[in-house]
């Protein structure tokens, strides 16, 4: 489900310049307190709410480990399954971008590229409102 916002207009671009430059993208998101943002869906097959309301909860658990352990805010959390690997990346404390690939040798590619569009989203500005 993509929200039809002016933010969402904002960052479309954003997310298909990753598309564009990481092999074999299933899905590209950026999911806020309220769920998703904006997405780049390019596996039919994939379920965007599915994907969001399980990252999030994955997310949850990552950052408050993180930060029991002393060890401060989640910035990167990467997943790799048989079939594809997952990377989420921090935009703001309520904001993350998410990536679905099915190039498991790319994986320090997609890193660098969702980290510039982390960085570009943060740049043009994210609304700062409620918590993963």
């Amino acid at each position: 489900m993509r929200m039809k916002t002016p933010v969402a207009a904002n960052f479309r671009d954003v997310l298909e310049a990753v598309r564009e430059k990481v092999p074999d993208v299933q899905a590209i998101l950026l999911i806020g307190p309220d769920g998703v943002v904006d997405h780049v869906l390019a596996d039919s097959s994939l379920t965007i709410e599915t994907i969001e309301a399980e990252y999030a909860m994955l997310l949850r658990i990552a950052a408050r480990a993180s930060e029991d352990a002393g060890a401060g805010n989640l910035v990167e959390q990467i997943v790799v399954s048989e079939k594809s690997s997952m990377i989420a990346r921090r935009v703001s404390a309520q904001h993350f971008v998410i990536l679905l690939t099915k190039a498991q040798d790319q994986i320090g590619r997609a890193r660098f590229e969702l980290k510039n569009a982390a960085s570009e989203i943060q740049r043009r500005g994210i609304p700062s409102v409620g918590g993963v």
